[in-house]
């Protein structure tokens, strides 16, 4: 298991695959706080990939997790807040585990 402890990492292999490099700074938040509803299906439907075992399906979730928190979205979060479906599954997936 990667040092990270995310199970999507554990999945892809290698170094943590959601960690997100960027300089803080002033910057002005100008983005929306919300999700594009397009990418809430597609979020959905990769995670039934990667529960039957779809790696590939893995790395594409991990290239929408970075790319929402580089706008400053937290997906966990959010699918938490609209109580998605899929809430509990991706927080399995991109929340550390401890311990």
């Amino acid at each position: 298991m990667p040092g990270c402890g995310h199970r999507l990492c554990e999945l892809i292999g290698g170094a943590c695959s959601l960690a997100v490099t960027r300089s803080r700074g002033c910057r002005p938040n100008v983005v929306a706080r919300d999700v594009a509803p397009d990418v809430l299906d597609d979020i959905r439907v990769l995670i039934a990939k990667i529960a039957s075992g779809d790696q590939p399906a893995a790395v594409e979730l991990a290239r929408i997790f970075r790319r929402e928190a580089l706008d400053e979205r937290n997906l966990v979060a959010i699918a938490r807040r609209d109580e998605l479906d899929f809430a509990d599954a991706l927080a399995a997936l991109c929340v550390r585990r401890r311990g």
